[in-house]
């Protein structure tokens, strides 16, 4: 009884291990794109990029999903976006107010996610078939959120634009935009998250030495990638 206690502690703990690994993995790929759309290509508030960029979080955080069907997984991913996001900060010297509505889309987006996939997954067995609507939903709540976090927090010029015809126009220029590219982009990501969970597992299981250290190394790959490219 002992080791069957001991066993099942280390396999929980070899778990969230893999987990965690999975999610910095995945969270540094996301804030990689975040800096290249948002910082180095110069196109945050353009049209549509926060819909591509959303809906580009939304398709690696379901591939997580898939890997793991845990519904932290959204938050976890989300909070190592943000670390990835934030590299920019002392790379550049800048203030951190200066990136704070970022930390706090990416936050609201990965814990809105996070609860209604908690809450769906009681009453939907098919979560490939309504996961995109689930992802859309989870976004519109989002964006409704971050309308008002947003210009509570540091009101911008791109919320304060958008602002002017209130909650409404906010809504109609940019987060129904934003929840139709995450349903669009809900479901590949399950799909490729479904294959990567086969791969992963595998790996794990015959050379787990060379699985983490390469989800580890890969991760530092991309954060450090990210820091060079908003310095070139």
């Amino acid at each position: 009884m002992k080791n069957n206690v001991q066993a099942d502690s280390k396999n929980r703990k070899s778990s969230i291990f893999n987990l965690l690994c999975v999610a910095l993995f995945l969270g540094s790929i996301w804030g990689f794109f975040e800096v290249v759309f948002k910082d180095a290509l110069a196109m945050g508030g353009q049209p549509l990029t926060a819909a591509l960029m959303t809906g580009l979080g939304v398709f690696i955080m379901s591939v997580g999903y898939r890997i793991f069907k845990n519904a932290g997984i959204f938050l976890m991913i989300s909070l190592f976006t943000i670390m990835a996001r934030m590299v920019i900060v002392p790379v550049l010297g800048c203030s951190p107010i200066c990136r704070a509505n970022a930390v706090v889309a990416l936050l609201i987006l990965g814990t809105s996610s996070t609860l209604a996939f908690g809450l769906s997954s009681r009453y939907i067995k098919n979560t490939a078939k309504w996961g995109g609507g689930v992802a859309g939903a989870a976004v519109l709540v989002s964006g409704v959120s971050f309308y008002y976090a947003g210009l509570a927090c540091a009101p911008c010029p791109y919320l304060l634009q958008l602002s002017v015809g209130g909650l409404s126009n906010f809504m109609a220029m940019e987060v129904v935009y934003w929840a139709l590219f995450s349903g669009i982009l809900f479901y590949p990501g399950y799909q490729l998250g479904r294959y990567a969970q086969a791969f992963f597992s595998s790996l794990r299981i015959n050379r787990p030495a060379f699985y983490y250290t390469g989800l580890l190394a890969a991760s530092a790959l991309f954060v450090l990638s990210t820091g060079l490219i908003v310095l070139t």
